[in-house]
């Protein structure tokens, strides 16, 4: 969930950002009194239930504001109520033999009542006259048909629990994530740096977040771990923060891998831009608060891979041509400071050869991917082809690996094989 920005308590040091967050338990007074408020009122209307009081709890009411945004995203909702909490078993006998089985099926027959009774308009001095013949048709008093009509409103809905209760914690941990991935959300690049035993996983699922939410990683081996930066084109597709969302959805995803993957987050560094500007949010393994990422909402594996990549894997799958096998995203790679997954690998007996597809990049991301691609030459990557689309034709003609050039026709792309395999080892 993204906060609004007049919800985040920060401050401002020359080009640094600092946010605000909540510890435990020093902090835990405030979202223990919300919590046991919001228990105390469930089952209660929305316009029952003063909101506005807890704003008072805190000098600072931002802070009230951002954990009762968390705590409706994660465990409580105001809900319409249901026709079985309105009705009596007996009126709701007489309205399922009427075909009326829910609040939306009563609109419904209300509405085609009004059309038939009064041409689908009755004017406000008509309105009890209307609903007290609606109330005898179907066998309810005249408050009770007006109370189904005027439920759905906000001020009526209930307030319920989706959830366990949460405790002072949880909800400490929910806010400080939400702050940060609101940050992540304003943001036009993020550097974090991952320790652990487990890097190499740690890359491919890098790999695999970045792959589905459509933004750039760089990947480099550093004297604590893995030193990762995301960052959104933002020099290809507009405004500064525009893949702010999509940054913070890889990051929300590797923080909920993390303790499967026995990682650490030792250093994080964002570049947010608000309001124009652009500030610097620096965090260290001192400053980094606990944090309780929310639970992933997003597409399954199957969106992961590219039209061409899923072409071309599945096309040498069944093929195995000439003997040579494929696997998707061979193990990461070393080279001097660099740490590459290739897209795929080639196998045959002990050859191994890895491809690299080159698809939807403009040529600001070309130059930069030649420079890498020389630095993995010159470091002792001999044997990897480029698979690129034709019309980077002109930028990859002398790239420093065998390079084979693809066309999209139609909703399929022609992939000359024949090509790739005179490239490989005989």
């Amino acid at each position: 969930m993204v906060l609004r920005l007049q919800y985040l308590k920060y401050q401002i040091r020359g080009l640094n950002l600092i946010p605000y967050f909540l510890n435990h338990p020093k902090d835990q007074a405030l979202p223990q009194r919300l919590i046991e408020y919001l228990e105390a009122h469930l089952g209660e209307s929305k316009g029952e239930i003063d909101l506005d009081i807890p704003l008072t709890w805190a000098p600072d009411n931002r802070v009230v504001k951002a954990l009762f945004a968390t705590l409706f995203s994660r465990n409580y909702s105001f809900m319409p109520r249901l026709l079985t909490d309105l009705l009596d078993d007996a009126q709701l006998t007489e309205l399922r033999r009427q075909g009326i089985d829910s609040l939306e099926d009563f609109r419904l027959w209300f509405w085609r009542y009004i059309q038939d009774a009064y041409g689908g308009f009755f004017p406000r001095s008509k309105r009890t006259e209307a609903l007290n013949k609606a109330g005898q048709i179907l066998r309810l008093d005249f408050e009770i048909v007006n109370q189904l009509l005027t439920v759905h409103r906000e001020d009526e809905m209930l307030l319920y629990r989706r959830n366990s209760m949460p405790t002072a914690e949880t909800a400490i941990k929910g806010y400080n994530y939400e702050i940060l991935e609101t940050l992540f959300y304003n943001s036009d690049s993020v550097t974090l740096l991952v320790s652990g035993t487990s890097l190499g996983s740690t890359a491919r699922v890098l790999l695999k977040y970045t792959k589905r939410y459509g933004v750039l990683v760089d990947l480099e081996s550093a004297d604590a771990g893995l030193r990762v930066t995301i960052a959104g084109p933002r020099v290809f597709f507009g405004r500064a923060s525009s893949f702010g969302w999509n940054i913070a959805q890889v990051i929300s995803g590797l923080l909920r891998d993390a303790s499967n993957l026995d990682i650490r987050l030792e250093n994080l560094s964002i570049d947010v831009i608000l309001r124009n500007r652009k500030y610097v949010v620096e965090l260290d393994s001192e400053s980094l608060p606990p944090l309780l990422p929310s639970p992933s909402t997003r597409p399954s594996e199957a969106f992961l891979d590219s039209k061409i990549e899923k072409q071309f894997f599945w096309s040498w799958h069944n093929n195995k041509f000439r003997g040579w096998d494929i696997i998707r995203e061979p193990e990461a790679f070393t080279f001097g400071s660099h740490l590459i997954i290739p897209d795929f690998a080639l196998i045959k007996n002990d050859f191994r050869v890895l491809v690299e597809i080159i698809g939807y990049w403009r040529e600001e991301y070309t130059q930069k991917k030649h420079a890498q691609l020389a630095f993995l030459k010159q470091n002792g990557l001999k044997q990897m082809i480029l698979l690129v689309d034709t019309k980077h034709r002109k930028a990859f003609t002398k790239a420093p690996y065998p390079t084979v050039f693809y066309r999209a026709r139609g909703n399929r792309y022609e992939i000359p094989y024949g090509k790739i395999l005179k490239a490989l080892p005989a």
